[in-house]
């Protein structure tokens, strides 16, 4: 796969607050416990939001992990 984007993580840079925004929106609209947005090279940067309880959030590298297993899978077919 080829991308001139450089992936990075950094919390709270100079856009979380539209991220938090776009999360918190995410939330409220679906009534969810927990909700996750990850942006990649928006007009505003890159980066990602977390809004919700701790007790949800710690759920989240699990699932994150899960969810990258399964991204590598479809997209290795994809590509082949």
């Amino acid at each position: 796969m080829t991308s001139d984007f450089e992936p990075t993580v950094i919390p709270g840079g100079e856009s979380a607050g539209l991220f938090d925004t776009a999360c918190s929106y995410v939330r409220d609209a679906t009534r969810a416990r927990c909700a996750v947005v990850i942006v990649i090279d928006g007009e505003s940067g890159s980066g990602y939001s977390v809004v919700g309880p701790l007790e949800a959030q710690v759920l989240l590298p699990d699932i994150l992990h899960k969810i990258a297993d399964s991204l590598h899978g479809q997209l290795s077919k994809k590509l082949q």
